[in-house]
């Protein structure tokens, strides 16, 4: 055989190993899939390597995600960027304006999220919630905080004899005025007329045929209520007023709160109507239909400075509390064992597809390599074996 033809052919077929070599090396990391066996032996390095060492692969996958790449410090230096809390906070803000539909009232924002029935059942929920709230808080205030045994005077702010003396003028003052302009309102004047009247009509006998006669009720009704009216702006009787007052207000303020209930509601044990009372002021049904009817869309756009910075204030504060629990909840995640079902459950096919997607070019480099270094290896092999010869 001539001398270029033997080289020549050592080289291509010491090529053509080399590239098959490396070309089924890099198939054999991912087949055969399952073992092989043959008369009840497995065959050798079958499954494949990653087949055969998925589970171990995952498991140190999860150990290298939850050790060195998903940490509680590495997540903490993230959180503690202030871009990350201004993106987090214009991103909820943009959330919010997108959603401030005109004439998006609260109820039909509920409506968006749940269905009117359910609804109805979660209000009527909350308000008796409320309800019972509010009959324990009044309740506790009676029984533990004392408030049953409190006098008046301790329970208003600024109580003295100076400032109840005060108070008895403004309200004399006030009466007189506004018995005044009753009075000589157009109802006041029916009202004397009215009286006037009646009292005619139980004047008996004689007399009161003679009053019936005689008497002109209109200027009756004008010349009385010039009597009432002079006696209201004359200081003798505002001074009575007053000291009447002040003498009822001196005994109330030695009133304790429980006398004071028990007068007002005539029960012996007031705390009932007073539970009564403050649901009666709270009105939770009507607030929460209120509130139902509120334009939330509105709201949003017209104190958009001030929720904005509320909002900012809101997720900065979130984010500092993320931050004191992070190893509680980075350890909640419990992430080697997270990343090492998704692994084993992720199949050996599509580990595949994505390793020759992105290595493709290198394994097809390898394959080329184990050629030329095959090649070589022939080259050096002919070249030798002349010499020997």
């Amino acid at each position: 055989m001539q001398l270029w033809l033997f080289i020549t052919v050592n080289v291509c077929v010491a090529a053509f190993v080399g590239a098959l070599t490396n070309h089924f090396a890099i198939k054999m990391l991912f087949h055969p899939r399952r073992a092989l066996y043959i008369l009840g032996r497995r065959v050798p390095f079958t499954p494949g390597l990653i087949p055969k060492r998925k589970d171990e692969i995952a498991a140190a996958l999860g150990h290298v995600v939850a050790d060195y790449l998903v940490t509680a410090d590495g997540i903490r230096e993230w959180l503690r960027g202030g871009a990350m809390q201004e993106a987090a906070a214009a991103k909820i803000r943009s959330w919010l304006l997108a959603r401030a539909e005109e004439g998006l009232t609260a109820e039909r924002l509920i409506l968006k999220f749940t269905d009117r029935e359910s609804w109805e059942a979660m209000r009527t929920k909350w308000a008796a919630r409320g309800a019972g709230l509010a009959e324990r808080w009044v309740e506790r205030l009676w029984e533990e905080g004392g408030w049953k045994a409190k006098t008046i005077a301790e329970l208003v702010p600024g109580w003295s004899e100076e400032t109840a003396a005060g108070w008895a003028e403004d309200l004399s003052d006030w009466l007189a005025v506004s018995l005044r302009e009753e009075l000589l309102s157009i109802r006041g004047q029916r009202t004397l007329r009215n009286m006037i009247d009646g009292l005619l009509d139980r004047t008996g006998g004689w007399i009161g045929v003679l009053a019936g006669i005689f008497v002109d009720e209109d200027k009756a009704a004008a010349k009385l209520t010039e009597v009432l009216v002079e006696q209201l702006e004359s200081g003798a009787l505002r001074e009575m007023m007053r000291t009447f007052i002040a003498k009822k207000l001196a005994e109330a303020g030695d009133w304790t709160l429980e006398q004071a209930a028990a007068r007002l509601s005539g029960e012996e044990n007031p705390l009932p109507w007073l539970k009564e009372q403050a649901l009666r002021l709270l009105r939770l049904e009507e607030r929460i239909g209120e509130l139902e009817k509120t334009d939330v869309g509105e709201l949003l756009i017209r104190h958009e400075r001030a929720w904005g910075e509320a909002l900012r204030a809101i997720v900065g504060a979130a984010f500092d509390l993320l931050d004191r629990r992070l190893e509680t909840v980075v350890a909640a995640f419990k992430l080697p064992q997270l990343v090492q079902k998704q692994v084993e459950k992720f199949p050996v096919e599509q580990v595949e597809r994505i390793m020759l997607s992105l290595s493709g070019r290198e394994f097809r480099a390898i394959t080329w390599l184990g050629a030329l270094l095959g090649g070589i290896i022939g080259l050096v092999q002919s070249v030798f074996l002349q010499l020997v010869r």
